[in-house]
């Protein structure tokens, strides 16, 4: 017989119906897996819930849409705090998705990712890129000077833009901060240099050009996010890892990156997931 311990990663949650899944955030630190299956028992039979450790957000699943839907907009308080509950739409495994392919970390977490908020995608091309201000579009003229300033990095030969519509939710004191969309190009520069900043950081530990947050073209066919650490003064990290300068590191979902000593969190999420 098969005596291997399951672990987190062999583990898969349960899955209800498509759409009854939801996102729900504000929670307090303290609160357990247990405590939202009680306060959304109510509205039908939890098949699971997941509350990852300290970020302020978790996910149930709900047997059915009907009983997801029931508890959306609804005043739901649990551990004192007043809840946001929204259905978290999830998007269909690709062959690429089980695979980590170049420098990369294993993946201390194989769950199910899924967005923290449903947007719809007719308005996501209406909706203004909070933080990013294009400055790293190519730029024939300039070369690898932007406004005056050498960038850090040169793009590699395979950078390419994302061909999946990539979100980062920033958190800040539980809450969520700023929404950025990163899929419009290749690649987003992380920085206190508000002139060439895609993702303007403030916090005196972040560095001018801190990190880069690139797109690359993988055996011609997938595009895949990595991040890389500029030589900054106070390091990068990764899942509470920091991580080596100048190198990149394959990005998955549910992805958690800080800058210096900021305490703000940047979780790195598909917007259909």
């Amino acid at each position: 017989p098969n005596t291997t311990t399951p672990t987190k990663t062999t583990m898969k949650r349960r899955r209800g119906e498509e759409g009854s899944r939801l996102f729900v955030g504000n929670l307090d630190f303290a609160t357990t897996e247990a405590s939202l299956r009680s306060a959304f028992a109510k509205y039908g039979t939890v098949e699971d819930a997941y509350v990852p450790k300290d970020k302020g957000y978790g996910f149930v699943t709900m047997r059915s849409r009907a009983e997801a839907e029931a508890a959306v907009d609804r005043e739901l308080q649990v551990d004192g705090r007043s809840l946001r509950v929204a259905v978290a739409e999830r998007k269909k495994k690709k062959p690429d998705d089980t695979q980590r392919y170049v420098w990369g970390k294993p993946d201390e977490d194989d769950d199910a990712a899924a967005a923290k908020e449903a947007e719809e995608d007719a308005a996501d091309k209406e909706k203004p890129d909070f933080g990013l201000s294009g400055a790293l579009a190519k730029d024939e003229a300039t070369g690898n000077v932007r406004r005056g300033h050498v960038l850090k990095f040169v793009e590699p030969e395979d950078a390419s833009k994302p061909t999946e519509r990539w979100r980062i939710y920033v958190f800040k004191d539980e809450e969520v901060a700023e929404t950025l969309h990163v899929h419009r190009q290749s690649a987003f520069l992380v920085g206190r240099i508000k002139e060439i900043a895609d993702v303007w950081t403030t916090h005196p530990s972040c560095s001018g050009q801190h990190a880069v947050i690139q797109f690359r073209k993988f055996q011609q066919r997938h595009v895949l996010p990595y991040v890389m650490d500029l030589n900054s003064t106070n390091g990068t990290f990764l899942n509470g890892d920091k991580l080596d300068p100048a190198r990149y590191y394959e990005l998955r979902q549910k992805d958690v990156l800080k800058f210096g000593n900021s305490s703000r969190e940047y979780v790195f999420l598909r917007a259909d997931a």
